[in-house]
């Protein structure tokens, strides 16, 4: 199976740079699998599961939502609010973080549409890291 160069930057920077065979990410259409040679694409990123395969290896991760921009000449960059590898992620704070974001959409507070909405996210992006440890 052909490489592709696959970059993956976040606010703090690039994040990883690989040759891989593989990469699959969700998008706002679903799950999407990109191989060598595929058509240019510009999409967002789900916060989501992210995986990438390089020979036999499969790395997980849970990104934050963002960007992927696939080039001509097999060069996929994607750009993530916030990334972690199975072997990064904090099983305890990720808990934690689901179980504040859980109860934050239980109160109802003034600006109580901008905290549903953040909370939702948080909520999301726990859960998201939660599996990714747990299951992947």
């Amino acid at each position: 199976m052909s490489n592709f160069h696959l970059k993956i930057v976040t606010p703090s920077g690039v994040y990883r740079e690989e040759e891989v065979e593989l990469l699959n990410i969700v998008t706002p259409l679903g799950q999407t699998g990109i191989l060598a040679n595929h058509m240019p694409l510009a999409s967002p990123v789900e916060i989501s599961r992210l995986e990438y395969v390089q020979g036999k290896d499969r790395y997980e991760f849970a990104i934050g939502g963002g960007f992927v921009y696939v080039e001509a000449g097999n060069k996929v960059t994607v750009i993530g609010n916030s990334i972690e590898s199975k072997e990064e992620i904090d099983l305890q704070r990720a808990e934690e973080a689901k179980m504040r974001a859980e109860n934050r959409l239980k109160t109802k507070g003034v600006r109580q549409d901008l905290d549903i909405a953040r909370a939702e996210i948080a909520l999301k992006k726990a859960i998201i890291r939660i599996n990714v440890k747990n299951y992947y």
